[in-house]
């Protein structure tokens, strides 16, 4: 088994993934609460996060949520692979899209039923947590391993209310302290989330 499914498989229930992209926020519409990976406070609640324009990332196929486009432009293959999520979400489906050699994996993963509060109330849980938009809409990042030590990391936007996109990356072992993974899953959600549906 690739190390991406592993790690995915394994670590998947316990992350929540923010970007560290080193892009300009500003001009990606995207931010974060802090740059030290902590949030300033809990207390807010996920409705209180204003979602612009609500999204349904369960209304296409999971392979569908990434383009062509966005996965040409992010260096992995086109044709991605749907697996579920087991252990980690029951019953729900991820697609995971890898380089030529398999090495840096990406995958997105819809949840329906379930906030971001979840996240907010275990902060204290994660050694890597912190609070992002990604186009205006709400996320977390929140890891229980240190990302540029795991090569790994993930995150979560809210779509809407009750429904979550996670996205999740790995980087090479050999890029592992040096290659910064949530600048990945980051990147990954700002090219796809554009064309994801409108919710009903």
């Amino acid at each position: 088994m690739r190390r991406g499914a592993l790690v995915a498989g394994g670590v998947l229930l316990s992350v929540v993934l923010a970007g560290c992209s080193s892009g300009s926020a500003e001009q990606n519409g995207d931010s974060a609460a802090t740059t030290t990976g902590k949030s300033p406070s809990s207390s807010a609640s996920s409705s209180d996060s204003a979602i612009p324009s609500p999204k349904d990332a369960t209304a296409v196929g999971v392979c569908e949520l990434f383009p062509q486009e966005a996965a040409s432009k992010l260096g992995v293959q086109p044709q991605g692979r749907k697996s579920e999520n087991d252990i980690s979400d029951p019953g729900s489906y991820r697609c995971t899209w890898e380089n030529e050699n398999a090495t840096t994996t990406v995958s997105l993963s819809p949840t329906q039923g379930r906030s971001l509060d979840t996240y907010y109330a275990r902060e204290s849980e994660y050694v890597d947590f912190e609070r992002i938009t990604v186009h205006g809409y709400p996320g977390v990042r929140s890891n229980k391993v240190k990302p540029m030590e795991s090569g790994s990391c993930g995150m979560h936007v809210a779509v809407q209310s009750d429904q979550l996109v996670q996205s999740f990356a790995t980087v090479p072992s050999d890029d592992t302290g040096s290659a910064e993974p949530c600048a990945l899953a980051k990147k990954t959600l700002r090219l796809s989330l554009p064309s994801w549906p409108a919710a009903e």
